[in-house]
């Protein structure tokens, strides 16, 4: 006789605080339940795991029970004083949204491995002026790698991120005053100087000379390293730059989108995936029409060519060869890499960006007006385009200046000779 199958009943949906579960992508079952509420309405949710689908629900209908019985209040105000549950949520709301995806990730490892370990357990009001200069301290004189320390740049990016989140717990009333104002960060041997304001790396004239004249023979690497060092847009930029955005009757390049990458997390703010898309760029002043040298209009019509008479077919100007799809930020590097490889060009420290700075570099050389660089390399603010070419300005620009004051002195007391005379 055969065996009746078993029928199950069909699943409803759930009621008020049953909670919810599901099974994650690497196999653990996960369980959430809504246990409070925050005094501004946002509700709490707590999370329980386990092996087994049956597991986690024990767990969420215990935490119900508790629920019921014991109301949402208690469980309110511990978990808003608890210092990772704050900032986790201060995180969520105000920083997330306006970072890449890059730095956001970054942000998140940093949280991670060194201020949930450092702070997490302990009740906001408990992470005093004392625990965290002993923090900073231990950073300053770990060994990390081949050297003592951390960099200046990562000791101070973690030190904003740890006042920014201190401020939103004072203006919030959650404590009287923010415990970092008198937080010491600074490295011993740090001196007056500061790792963010390392100078950029141009290409040296001789080097910029080299490369031309190799890459007259390579019909892909040459259009991108014109486009590159004679328009000063970013990598990110160019690849996702479409014919559409060429327009050869005006000389003009429209800047208009860029590449991006884009990271998906888990509820423990673990990495699960990494891919690249065509998004916004990087701030509102990035996009921006340029008027095109001809040198970059004669490549870009060289390129254009050669794509017809190889077969390739697609909107993108620098797309992947093979499948006229979108080529990829590793996939590029990965061409210039190999170009400077062929040619010893190890030691120059070159990178998709040193192209950008080179075109910077070359304009405030021949003194052109800050302003007008800082508007076509895509900078919010003058001071950024300032402060990043520092250098080139302090060695040449200051110098040409003393030049012109010169001249002009010669200019005045030329009159004045004139004048005596007549």
């Amino acid at each position: 006789m055969p065996r009746l199958k078993e029928s199950k009943p069909k699943v409803g949906r759930r009621g008020n605080n049953e909670g919810s579960i599901y099974q994650r992508k690497d196999g653990r079952w996960c369980g959430s339940v809504t246990v409070g509420y925050k005094t501004n309405g946002t509700p709490i949710r707590k999370d329980v795991y386990g092996k087994t689908r049956s597991e986690v629900a024990q767990k969420v209908a215990s935490m119900t029970n508790d629920v019921f019985k014991n109301g949402y209040t208690m469980v309110s105000a511990q978990k808003e004083t608890n210092f990772e549950i704050l900032f986790r949520e201060w995180y969520e709301l105000c920083k997330a949204p306006a970072l890449t995806d890059v730095t956001d990730e970054k942000f998140r490892s940093m949280m991670k491995t060194h201020i949930f370990p450092a702070f997490g357990a302990f009740d906001v009001k408990d992470v005093d002026f004392k625990r965290l200069q002993r923090f900073f301290n231990k950073m300053k004189t770990m060994k990390v790698k081949d050297r003592i320390g951390y960099s200046s740049d990562f000791i101070g990016k973690t030190k904003n991120l740890l006042n920014n989140f201190f401020k939103y717990t004072v203006k919030h009333h959650l404590l009287p005053a923010n415990p970092m104002e008198d937080v010491d960060t600074k490295r011993a041997d740090e001196g007056d100087d500061n790792d963010s304001e390392k100078k950029v790396q141009a290409l040296r004239p001789e080097i910029r000379k080299a490369m031309f004249e190799w890459v007259e023979i390579d019909p892909l690497l040459k259009p991108i390293l014109i486009v590159s060092t004679f328009t000063g847009i970013r990598p990110q930029e160019m690849l996702a730059l479409k014919w559409g955005n060429i327009n050869f009757d005006d000389g003009i390049l429209s800047v208009r989108k860029a590449l991006k990458r884009v990271v998906e997390f888990d509820e423990d703010w673990n990495v699960v995936s990494r891919g690249m898309k065509i998004g916004a760029t990087k701030t509102k002043k990035s996009v921006r029409t340029i008027v095109m040298p001809n040198i970059v209009m004669e490549a870009l019509r060289e390129w254009r060519q050669c794509c017809q008479q190889r077969g390739i077919q697609s909107d993108f100007v620098f797309p992947n060869t093979k499948t006229g799809g979108m080529r990829t930020y590793s996939g590029l590097r990965s061409l210039l890499q190999r170009f400077i490889t062929k040619h010893s060009l190890q030691d120059e420290g070159i990178t998709l960006y040193t192209l950008r700075h080179t075109f910077a570099t070359v304009l405030l050389e021949q003194r052109e007006n800050p302003k007008i660089v800082s508007e076509l390399m895509g900078h919010t603010k003058v001071k950024t385009t300032l402060d990043l070419y520092s250098h080139v300005v302090d060695d040449v620009v200051y110098v040409q200046t003393a030049q012109t004051l010169d001249s002009v002195y010669n200019t005045l007391t030329l009159k004045n000779q004139q004048i005596q005379v007549i």
